[in-house]
């Protein structure tokens, strides 16, 4: 049978679609994963290649094929009798469309998002009752994004850095895709300069996307600030990470690192839109107006951009919006590093709010269960 995983972005990818896929590989090993990637104006660019060096998936369907063969165009992959189809992020309408075509049983993973297309779906997973009450086809699984996270030990990571024990040490996280690294590493390199007046001491991790390279970030001249590159994997080290909003604050919060989360709107022409309004903001001039007018609504009307304050409904983590003072932001920084308890609460409530419930594990068993059956 063919088990097909639909997502888009780089935080599904990693977050949601691997340890799906693991899990499917090791409950039922015959079974072929495929991986279809759906257009989003999101993408890192590097999705396909992401997915043939990390995820266990047997055959990908980038964005570019699967819109040819929603054309009558081919498949790069004849699909087997039997199959599934398994909806985690993006547009519902594209697993709709997948599952229609192929004529497969379709399941979805929703977490904060409109249920939709009930007549073709199956089942939704959903990590808890607070958003799908009432709701006839949802199932509680838990979290799915907790089962992604892997950290060492922090004392590994200190040893295998050189980062010594009792200086402080911040981790910054600049994004997944070349446009927020762009703009938020000479933002991180103002705030690190005014930081390292007043904590001369601190150290500084600089965490890459998966999606992004030491080639990729060693073009940026701001690299140089920073005293280690690492992967996600090292933020165990951290006292305090520094982000932007997405899915990166769930996994921080998995691992129970306290953080600032800093999302600058006073440029959103360089922030994509999805559907329509990507087409409208595009043309010239308004397109600029309509950027700064949608920006200003949404953190007007946003309660919370950051996933664990989402999940919790109240403030857990700090959130800084709009137009970020550097001097702001660092002040911000020394006034959370400077009290330790603020940061111990804040790691206590994380693992709290974010523990580990074996969401795919869950999923995996029932959708193999259903199917088998």
């Amino acid at each position: 049978m063919d088990i097909v995983l639909v997502a888009n972005s780089p935080g599904e990818l990693s977050a949601l679609v691997k340890p799906l896929a693991e899990k499917f590989k090791e409950k039922k090993r015959e079974a072929r994963l495929i991986l279809f990637i759906t257009p989003c104006q999101y993408a890192s660019g590097r999705e396909v290649e992401f997915a043939q060096k990390i995820l266990k998936v047997d055959k990908i369907v980038s964005a570019e094929e699967y819109k040819r063969w929603l054309l009558a165009g081919p498949l790069p992959y004849t699909p087997q009798y039997q199959g599934v189809v398994l909806f985690l992020g993006g547009d519902l309408l594209h697993a709709t469309l997948i599952a229609k075509k192929l004529n497969y049983k379709a399941y979805a993973y929703l977490a904060g998002k409109h249920i939709g297309w009930r007549n073709v779906f199956s089942k939704f997973y959903i990590p808890d009752d607070s958003h799908f009450k009432n709701e006839e086809k949802a199932k509680v699984v838990g979290d799915l994004m907790t089962d992604s996270i892997q950290v060492q030990p922090r004392e590994k990571v200190q040893s295998h850095w050189h980062l010594k024990p009792d200086r402080l040490t911040l981790a910054f996280m600049p994004g997944s895709r070349h446009w927020e690294i762009a703009h938020m590493l000479p933002l991180y390199k103002k705030i690190i300069k005014l930081l390292k007046k007043r904590v001369p001491e601190v150290q500084l991790i600089l965490i890459l996307s998966p999606f992004i390279t030491v080639e990729d970030i060693e073009k940026y001249p701001e690299h140089s600030l920073f005293d280690v590159l690492a992967t996600f994997d090292s933020i165990s080290a951290a006292d305090l990470a520094v982000t932007i909003p997405g899915t990166n604050t769930a996994q921080i919060a998995s691992a129970g690192i306290p953080m600032l989360v800093i999302f600058p709107l006073d440029n959103p022409a360089v922030i994509p839109l999805e559907g329509s309004m990507h087409y409208l903001t595009s043309i010239p001039l308004l397109g600029y107006f309509l950027k700064r007018l949608i920006a200003f609504e949404v953190n007007r009307k946003t309660k919370y951009f950051a996933l664990p304050n989402i999940k919790a409904g109240r403030e857990i983590v700090p959130e800084m919006r709009g137009s970020i003072k550097p001097k702001e932001a660092a002040e911000k920084i020394i006034d959370l590093l400077s009290h330790p308890s603020i940061l111990r609460n804040m790691e206590k409530e994380l693992n709290s709010l974010m523990v580990r419930s074996g969401a795919a594990n869950k999923i995996v068993e029932d959708i193999l269960s259903e199917t088998l059956s």
